[in-house]
């Protein structure tokens, strides 16, 4: 008898051993400059960091067409540096995981971060960790104006705040740019390249960008003008576009001020949302640090924008993500001991088995020809080799067309090269999803990676 008790206690005490979760050394949130930067690091020291991408994998900065100040190189694009970093990284032991953070759980080791996939809570998973690297940066402000968001509002149909990412789809148009700042003076002098008018309008009586040989290049522009003292009050539109906006000007109002698409750079907000509680903040949402990137709790560190309201610079994001992979380096083998660097989450090889085609279009004729002989529901994802959120659409698509295979077909478009097609279904900004019916007629339209998700999870659903 005593035997098979301890038989039984053996087992259980084995099978809590298998059943016990991983608990990784250190999790990173966020995937720009500073996130990157921590990943290198962190995976140098064979630590290999698992880090938490998000929407917007390699940051902000992939939003730039032009970087001219990051040392070492003369003039780079964001997407690219930022996907040299993310190789570079990846080479030497860090862990990449598509997915988003929605909380976390500072109040005990090991810490709980609650990720999910983009298709909502059926893929949400629970991450344990012994240190936490906060990277996860800014978002942008909005104007807060009638027309701007909201059900009846023009965000995605011609309301934007990313000129790399939209910009391609305003060729010889008239577009306008609000903000004053750095961002503002970058926007348009891309937008210059490709509309046939811009406009900046600037809330004071100066612009307040810093670097002045920028400044002088824009005021230098033909197809520019500035605007000074003059604010957006409503955004205006035919119900699918953006076709003007009210304007306040020199204490003067401006009505129907003819545009086709306006871009916003007017600063951010911090994404701390999710640490309220949790982590001390000061008076505008900033996490605020102590002894180089340490928060007020032990063993979570923060870097970038989410702790930077002055700098925002990328260089600075990256030194500030070096500091934190050392003091987490340090922390992890002082407290951890060695420990073992675990298996990377097996998501991506089961999403694998069920991926399928998702046809790349390259010519009108060819998208014609699919549509008409589809014979059911037709899903068209048209994207840019630029843009982050639409690298988050295309695995997406890839294991909707498995599931869904011979009930909707999946086509894509490069806005890049089929500029007649994108401008005939008037794409304004990317990813932008249209679902064509068995007739070849559009019935929906999703602007943005949270709404083709949740269109993709009510097709999935409906099966």
């Amino acid at each position: 008898m005593h035997k098979i008790v301890a038989l039984f206690l053996f087992l259980g005490a084995v099978f809590s051993m298998q059943a016990a979760p991983q608990v990784e050394s250190v999790v990173i949130l966020g995937g720009g400059m500073g996130a990157l930067t921590s990943a290198l690091y962190l995976g140098r020291a064979e630590l290999s960091p698992l880090v938490i991408e998000g929407k917007l994998p390699g940051g902000l900065l992939t939003q730039s067409h032009s970087v001219q100040n990051w040392p070492g190189e003369m003039e780079i694009e964001g997407a690219e540096l930022a996907e040299r970093m993310r190789s570079q990284a990846e080479s030497n032991g860090a862990r990449f995981l598509g997915e988003e953070v929605v909380s976390v759980d500072f109040s005990r080791r090991p810490f709980k971060i609650k990720t999910r996939t983009f298709l909502g809570k059926k893929g949400e998973r629970e991450i344990l960790a012994q240190s936490c690297i906060i990277a996860m940066g800014t978002e942008p402000n909005y104007l807060g104006v009638p027309g701007e968001t909201g059900a009846k509002g023009y965000w995605g149909k011609g309301v934007t705040n990313c000129a790399i990412c939209d910009g391609n789809l305003y060729r010889d148009q008239v577009v306008g740019v609000v903000g004053g700042g750095d961002a503002a003076v970058l926007e348009a002098l891309y937008l210059s390249n490709i509309a046939k008018e811009v406009f900046v309008f600037v809330r004071k009586e100066k612009l307040r960008a810093g670097e002045q040989k920028r400044i002088a290049a824009l005021l230098s522009k033909p197809n520019i003008k500035v605007m000074y003292k003059t604010q957006v009050t409503e955004v205006k539109g035919d119900g699918n576009k953006v076709t003007a906006v009210d304007l306040k000007s020199q204490g003067k109002k401006i009505s129907d001020f003819q545009l086709d698409g306006l871009f916003l750079a007017i600063g951010s907000k911090p994404n701390t949302k999710i640490f309220k509680g949790s982590l001390a903040l000061d008076e505008k949402g900033y996490i605020v640090v102590k002894d180089g990137q340490q928060t007020s709790v032990e063993g979570v560190y923060a870097v970038g924008d989410i702790v930077d309201p002055i700098f925002k610079q990328a260089v600075s994001a990256a030194g500030d993500g070096a500091k934190a992979a050392l003091q987490a380096q340090q922390f992890v083998s002082d407290r951890i001991n060695g420990l073992a660097a675990v298996e990377p989450p097996k998501a991506k090889e089961a999403t694998a088995q069920i991926k399928a085609e998702v046809i790349e279009i390259r010519s009108l004729d060819q998208f014609e020809r699919e549509i008409e002989e589809s014979g059911c529901l037709v899903l068209v994802d048209f994207y840019a080799s630029w843009c982050g959120p639409c690298k988050r659409i295309s695995p997406l698509l890839e294991v909707a067309a498995g599931k869904l295979s011979g009930k909707v077909k999946f086509l894509k478009v490069n806005v890049e090269k089929l500029h007649a097609l994108t401008d005939s279904y008037e794409i304004r900004a990317m990813p932008t999803a249209l679902l064509f019916d068995r007739g070849g007629n559009v019935i929906q339209r999703k602007v943005g990676l949270g709404p083709i998700a949740g269109l993709l999870e009510s097709l999935e659903e409906s099966e």
